[in-house]
């Protein structure tokens, strides 16, 4: 046996093995060849993929990698990992109410305006995005209405207050919006909700007014 292939090194039968050893020398030579293929192509399942790796004439096999990963190199080699989910939306969770709601009280109550998502990670932020009106009666002189939000019992920014203030006996009808970005820290479901108050509990403020539409919508950002 002589004769080595250029790329492989294959020996091969030489001419005089031809008549004297051929059936010996082309086990041999088959063997090398066997060898040389399992060698190039060591996938062993469906979805595996390939890569030359150090060593001459020899690859590395990638498992296949799970549902949701993608492929990058880390090391100066092919590998599967997790998706970036930084700044993503994950989902969204919207609530609508129409119920007027009005109070001639300092204490803050519920505007019926609540939403509740279930977050997919503990990291994860939440979006809250609220829209809703409100007016002060006329009688309300020198008064405000005021409004909170609230991530169950916690308030999340404070009171909001000075909106609808004047210093005289006007009605004053308005929209309020509220943007808030929360760091809930769970993954188990997390209500959000906006509360009011009668700032001076004189004469009488309302949410909700004349059945509009107001609005929560909460958003998942991944971490």
């Amino acid at each position: 046996m002589a004769n080595p292939t250029t790329n492989y090194g294959f020996v091969l039968p030489t001419p005089t093995d031809l008549v004297t050893d051929l059936p010996a020398d082309f086990d041999v030579a088959l063997q090398g060849v066997d060898t040389r293929i399992k060698a190039l192509n060591p996938s062993t399942t469906l979805g595996d993929t390939d890569f030359a790796s150090a060593v001459a004439n020899v690859n590395t096999r990638l498992a296949i990698g799970t549902a949701g990963q993608i492929l990058t190199v880390a090391g100066g080699v092919p590998t599967w990992a997790a998706a970036a989910g930084g700044g993503k939306v994950l989902q969204v969770v919207s609530a609508t109410t129409t119920t007027s709601t009005a109070s001639s009280s300092a204490t803050f109550a519920d505007t019926t305006l609540t939403a509740t998502i279930t977050p997919t990670s503990a990291t994860s932020r939440i979006l809250v995005l609220a829209s809703l009106t409100y007016r002060k009666d006329v009688a309300d002189v020198g008064n405000r209405v005021d409004f909170k939000l609230l991530r169950g019992a916690t308030d999340l920014m404070g009171t909001l207050f000075n909106l609808g203030f004047t210093n005289s006996a006007l009605t004053v009808q308005a929209q309020m919006a509220i943007n808030f970005l929360d760091s809930p820290a769970t993954a188990a479901a997390t209500t959000y909700k906006v509360q009011f108050a009668n700032a001076n509990a004189t004469a009488s403020v309302t949410v909700q007014i004349n059945s509009n539409r107001s609005t929560i919508i909460l958003m998942e950002i991944g971490a």
